[in-house]
Parts: C-alpha cells; structure tokens; sequence
C-alpha cells in the first residue's frame, strides 16, 4: 500500500505525493522487478455513492498508471489499473477514515 494523496473527490495527484508515484517507478525499474506486471487498485473511503467511489477509484489508479508512464516512461504493457472503490476498507468500524483512500500495487507475475 502507497501513500499517494489526492484533491478532494479528485483524480488529480496532489504535488507532495509525487515522491510516491517516483519511488514506485524506481521499484519497478529495480532489476527484482523487471518483466513483471503490476496492478494498481484504487480504493476509496465509505463516504459518497457506491457508483461514485467505484469511478472515482479507477480515475485515480488510472492516474497513478498514467504518471508512471509518462513522465516516468514505465511500459504500459506492465501496469494494469482498477478501482475497487469502497469494497475493501482497511478500517470498516470507520468508513470515512483516511487510511480507506488508498492505492495498492500487486504485483501480478511476468
């Protein structure tokens, strides 16, 4: 799990995580990982309608997808992106809790 922060029911990656987004691609660039494939998942917290957060979820880990393409020249054949929106809270006794927003990378073999 990556701490990457958005704006506020928004896709766009705030400044101060792109040290994230940037430590990511050198991990995928590390010779353990290279060949590999990643999924990024999105996921939001419990607040706004299940429709909502499920599209908003996928903007997001699309937008993680597309910076680590471009700028950082990842190869788009070894990301994959989906949102799960707010189906797998980490903290459900607390659905609107900020630990809930959050991306995941898997990754998901060569």
């Amino acid at each position: 799990t990556i701490a990457v922060q958005f704006d506020f029911n928004s896709a766009r990656i705030r400044p101060d995580s792109f040290r994230a987004v940037g430590l990511m691609a050198d991990a995928l660039y590390s010779p353990y990982l290279q060949g590999y494939k990643i999924l990024i998942v999105g996921h939001t917290d419990g607040k706004g309608s299940r429709e909502h957060n499920l599209k908003l979820s996928q903007q997001r880990a699309d937008a993680i997808r597309d910076a680590l393409i471009n700028p950082l020249g990842v190869l788009p054949s070894r990301i994959e992106a989906v949102g799960l929106g707010e189906e797998q809270l980490l903290n459900s006794s607390k659905p609107d809790a900020a630990e809930n927003r959050r991306v995941q990378l898997i990754n998901i073999g060569k």
